[in-house]
């Protein structure tokens, strides 16, 4: 995470709180079939960011309102958050943990775990850009994730597999 601060400042070790007002992740997944690309959006709950003097050993955990998927579907919408796919009211929350951080050619990424529904598979974002705010920072990142690893396994004539993600979280000093 640091070195793509760097080139603005660096960031101030210490515990941040997820902004859940000023942070959310959107998504883009596509039919089986590559036809149009569906958008969407997922509320942020809670979350933290711990950045460690050491920036390899840094955490991070969020968790997601499952029953917040939105797309510009309503039917759609009350399906997926349905028993077939996400299971919103037995599986109120979608989290990630993460499990390490690596310096790669594209910048900084973040290892870890998706859990959805009762699964759980593994997860890396790229983060591709930090910036300082009046009250601490901004980071977005991206990833591509494998939704029937991570148990959404309903819809495969549907939809396709992976679905691209856009994680742009806003953190305050806890």
């Amino acid at each position: 995470m640091t070195d793509t601060v760097r080139r603005e400042g660096a960031i101030t070790p210490g515990t941040y709180r997820i902004d859940a007002g000023r942070s959310t992740v959107r998504f883009t997944a596509t039919h089986a079939f590559g036809l149009k690309p569906v958008d969407g959006t997922f509320a942020v709950r809670s979350g933290t960011v711990v950045v460690a003097a050491e920036p390899d050993r840094s955490t991070a955990s969020v968790e997601l309102d499952a029953a917040s998927f939105t797309t510009d579907d309503p039917r759609r919408d009350r399906d997926v958050r349905g028993r077939r796919f996400l299971a919103a009211q037995t599986y109120p929350e979608i989290g990630f943990r993460s499990s390490g951080i690596t310096r790669t050619a594209q910048g900084v990424r973040l290892d870890g775990v998706l859990s959805v529904r009762d699964g759980s598979a593994p997860m890396s974002l790229t983060i591709a850009e930090v910036t300082p705010t009046v009250d601490g920072y901004r980071f977005r990142a991206t990833a591509t994730v494998d939704r029937v690893a991570a148990g959404v396994r309903a819809g495969r004539g549907i939809i396709g597999r992976q679905v691209a993600v856009v994680v742009d979280c806003c953190v305050t000093h806890a």
